[in-house]
């Protein structure tokens, strides 16, 4: 009996804590996108394939597939990213990008060739998210 008193009292905190210090729940998926919703009110079903969640201030639902989930948490703040897609080098051709930078935002030097990781690109009015390997 003592054991479920517990356990209720810790659920109970986790939930007040979660609600009562972060705003958002924000989801990232494998390939780095990250989408965040309202932490008050929200929805998760499981089904058996993916995850759907709806956002009670925008009633907009997010389905993802369980393979493509690569973690959760709460945050204070909404860390929605535009990207929904990364390409490899050998998708693209990175030589003749207007601009690269780091995922900090900082412009690598024009003509540099970047080491392996996670670039943005700009191409003329496209902007991508480019993997280096």
């Amino acid at each position: 009996m003592r054991k479920y008193i517990l356990l209720i009292v810790f659920l109970i905190g986790m939930n007040f804590h979660a609600y009562g210090e972060f705003k958002y729940l924000t989801i990232v998926e494998t390939d780095g996108t990250k989408t965040s919703v309202t932490a008050v009110g929200l929805s998760m079903t499981f089904g058996s394939d993916s995850l759907a969640v709806c956002d009670a201030y925008t009633a907009e639902t997010k389905t993802i597939a369980l393979g493509n989930l690569h973690s959760m948490y709460f945050s204070d703040n909404d860390e929605t990213t535009g990207i929904g897609h990364i390409q490899t080098d050998g998708d693209i051709d990175i030589s003749h990008a207007e601009a690269i930078y780091t995922l900090q935002g900082r412009q690598l030097p024009s003509g540099s060739m970047p080491a392996k990781g996670l670039y943005i690109l700009k191409k003329g009015e496209s902007t991508r998210k480019v993997q280096v390997r």
